[in-house]
């Protein structure tokens, strides 16, 4: 009897234990719970595998459905460890097809204030682009966006997640004083403006200090035309696999703050170092947000950062010719400070979410 007690209050334990957890589904879209990770004997186990393959470390860190409130990582648990062949077949084929070719994105035709930085020329960063919102009888601008083909801009889940969503988006922009921008006599195409189909936000976006998941992604009312200011960059997957090292030099570029003005009417770029993501998970946790492999550090520079205004907007490199989006501008502590990067969004991490968003 008081074995059968003693089974029996386990067994109340658990499902008290169990009824905590709540429902998500997995990267293969099953259904399962999220709990801490290491408390999920199949993806734990995967994890600690010395034969663990990088599909299935992707896996793992793809499972993520939140935070404990002592920031342990939670993972959708399911009997899954790995993606299913099918659906990588079937979906990242059909929406691969969607991206444009090597040859065909992050090309630029410019041979060379954000927070520090340079104006860039006129056709230069030419898949960048403002977020429309109303306000009024006029028209704001306070988030940024990246092209990855005719139909799709990638963008901060926060900049659609605001009160007022944003209505358009403006293509071929570099001054937005002017609607047709020229240096000299030789001028620019008009920008385009486009109107927003849909807009998703990530279904995980976590709106608050860590701003977890903080990607979006727009599809436009109808299809654009490349020129030399409206075109494409390319995604990490077209390019290939590239490891980021501390101290790697990439490029954030934007219309936000600057030195001296709330926002600059041209278009800049600067140049930030890549952090090793062990040394700022360090720095961020003395504030007690712990950055995930979902995000990407740079900057830490004293007066040169991306700032207020830039979000949603890119953070490159420059590789095999052409420039890749590796990152979407989030959140820092304040800008430009000495020792203290930026956060940005890890585009590579989110490559089969991207995938699954995009149509025809």
């Amino acid at each position: 009897m008081k074995v059968f007690a003693a089974v029996l209050l386990c067994i109340l334990i658990f499902r008290e234990v169990r009824a905590q957890y709540i429902n998500c589904r997995n990267p293969n879209q099953k259904t399962g719970q999220c709990m801490e990770w290491y408390h999920c004997q199949s993806l734990y186990s995967v994890w600690m595998s010395p034969g663990r393959t990088d599909s299935e470390r992707n896996f793992v860190q793809a499972s993520q459905c939140g935070y404990h409130r002592d920031y342990q990582f939670l993972a959708c648990c399911t009997d899954d460890t790995d993606f299913v062949p099918r659906i990588a077949t079937v979906l990242d084929e059909e929406s691969s097809n969607l991206l444009p070719q090597l040859n065909k994105c992050g090309d630029d035709t410019a041979s060379p204030l954000i927070l520090g930085g340079n104006e860039t020329v006129l056709t230069e960063f030419s898949w960048m682009v403002l977020l429309e919102y109303p306000s009024g009888s006029k028209l704001d601008t306070n988030c940024a966006g990246s092209l990855i083909n005719d139909r799709y801009v990638l963008t901060a889940a926060h900049c659609l997640a605001k009160d007022t969503p944003p209505v358009s988006v403006r293509l071929g922009e570099h001054d937005t004083r002017t609607p047709e921008d020229c240096r000299g006599k030789r001028c620019s195409a008009r920008v385009v403006t486009v109107g927003i189909e849909e807009a998703h936000a990530h279904e995980n976006f976590r709106n608050d200090s860590t701003s977890l998941h903080d990607i979006g992604i727009i599809r436009l009312a109808r299809k654009v035309s490349y020129s030399d200011t409206i075109r494409p960059i390319c995604l990490p997957s077209t390019v290939g696999a590239m490891r980021l090292t501390d101290g790697k030099l990439l490029t954030v570029a934007g219309w936000g703050r600057t030195l001296h003005n709330p926002t600059s009417p041209t278009k800049q770029k600067v140049p930030v170092n890549f952090w090793d993501f062990n040394r700022c998970r360090i720095k961020y946790l003395s504030l007690q947000i712990a950055v995930e492999p979902s995000q990407i550090c740079a900057g830490g520079e004293e007066h040169v950062d991306s700032c207020d205004g830039d979000s949603g907007g890119p953070l490159m490199s420059y590789r095999q010719g052409v420039w890749v989006l590796r990152g979407i501008v989030s959140f820092g502590r304040s800008c430009g400070r000495r020792g203290w990067p930026a956060i940005y969004t890890n585009v590579d991490f989110y490559d089969r979410w991207i995938k699954q968003k995009m149509r025809p």
